[in-house]
């Protein structure tokens, strides 16, 4: 069984949120090369790339926000299949950030940012937090 989704496993295109490249209003990107983030990690697994994906917008936004002082907020605009598909943007506060990440014990630090224990609790919160639409991940 899997012990957590590895972060060096996913397809990232384009991760860009550190404070000093920040665009205009703390807004940062997360582009992926996946089409279909509704894909599971692994065959036989329920987490989906989704999942992992917003898991590690919060992780990014709370080490960012311990590393360099940086206290607001910081807004995602997650994109797939390169930056061809919109997927919305991600308003996460230093303050949810830090609690989240906490709560569920994400960390990319050691490549492993949803622990297995942890994964089906992480996907009731993202379901009911961050939903995908119907037009999403289509």
């Amino acid at each position: 069984m899997m012990m957590g989704f590895s972060v060096l496993g996913l397809l990232l295109l384009s991760l860009q949120a550190a404070p000093d490249a920040l665009q205009p209003n703390n807004v940062a990107d997360f582009v992926v090369f996946e089409t279909d983030v509704t894909e599971p990690v692994a065959e036989g697994e329920s987490l989906r790339l989704y999942d992992v994906h917003v898991a590690i917008m919060y992780d990014r936004t709370q080490d960012w926000c311990e590393q360099e002082a940086f206290r607001e907020q910081l807004t995602w605009t997650y994109a797939a299949d390169g930056g061809n598909l919109a997927l919305g943007e991600f308003a996460i506060s230093c303050r949810d950030a830090r609690r989240v990440s906490r709560r569920y014990g994400l960390d990319s630090a050691v490549d492993f940012i949803v622990p297995e224990r942890r994964q089906s609790r992480w996907q009731r919160f993202v379901n009911r937090s961050h939903p995908l639409t119907d037009s999403d991940g289509d």
